[in-house]
């Protein structure tokens, strides 16, 4: 087996074809030099995204806002009426009244991010 390394869209793509086609899948990843684990999981993400990669986490990265539009719109409406509220006052304001549940280091960057700091 190749351990944990890159494996291409290309090959992921022609191991389930293969396997689709009837192909055992031991046979599949003898030649492919894959783990019958990574094949089981592709056939798992294919059926649910209709592709062998899993889309990128809306999650992931710098820049990634947690905060819609509509709430980022009453965050700014409620720091016109408290402007000297505390990053964990708006943390709890938000799961009691938005059932959103967010770090602090999250909130103040998501805050940052579009000037309310």
């Amino acid at each position: 087996m190749m351990g944990n390394c890159h494996i291409s869209e290309d090959v992921k793509q022609i191991a389930l074809k293969l396997w689709n086609q009837g192909w055992e899948a031991e046979d599949i990843c003898d030649i492919l030099d894959i783990s019958c684990a990574s094949l089981y999981r592709w056939q798992a993400i294919f059926e649910e995204h209709s592709s062998v990669v899993r889309p990128p986490s809306p999650l992931k990265g710098q820049g990634t806002r947690i905060l819609t539009c509509a709430l980022i719109q009453a965050c700014q409406d409620l720091f016109s009426r408290e402007s000297d509220l505390y990053l964990n006052e708006v943390i709890a304001w938000l799961a009691l009244e938005h059932d959103i549940v967010i770090s602090i280091s999250t909130l103040a960057r998501n805050l940052t991010e579009v000037g309310l700091t």
